[in-house]
């Protein structure tokens, strides 16, 4: 089964409630008291996103995250490569690995690319904001 992490659906609803603020930068504590996230999680995923540019850092007094663009404009294969790294399902399908010991066996690198570039695809197809509908945040004054 495929399965993500947990740290991912943290992710969407860490980037709900930023989302909300629009410009207004936020602190990991702020996050955490909005969303019931756990403030050391909402701090992991708030560097992972960061590391990826999906969010913005601003240091200082007045510092905290922001989300640059709509959450309209975020994938959700954006937040998943973000969290849990490149989408593969088989090693043999990256064409960094050319030593892959399955690849010597036989050659599924063909076959497994044309599933990696749908669910690919499919992913890159929903937004963040999509799921905003069904994921409860507080809203904020």
């Amino acid at each position: 089964m495929l399965k993500l992490s947990k740290l991912t659906d943290y992710a969407v609803i860490v980037l709900g409630c930023l989302g909300k603020q629009v410009g207004k930068p936020v602190s990991a504590s702020f996050v955490s008291k909005e969303t019931g996230v756990p403030e050391p999680t909402v701090q992991k995923v708030l560097k992972l996103m960061a590391g990826a540019k999906i969010i913005t850092a601003i240091r200082g007094a007045s510092g905290g995250y922001i989300v640059p663009l709509a959450l309209n404009c975020i994938s959700i294969a954006d937040v998943v490569e973000a969290i849990e790294g490149p989408l593969e399902l088989n090693p043999c399908v990256n064409d960094d690995d050319n030593d892959c010991m399955l690849a010597k066996l036989y050659a599924p690198k063909n076959k497994w690319n044309k599933v990696n570039v749908a669910i690919k695809n499919t992913l890159d197809g929903i937004r963040v904001s999509d799921l905003m509908t069904t994921t409860k945040i507080k809203e904020l004054a």
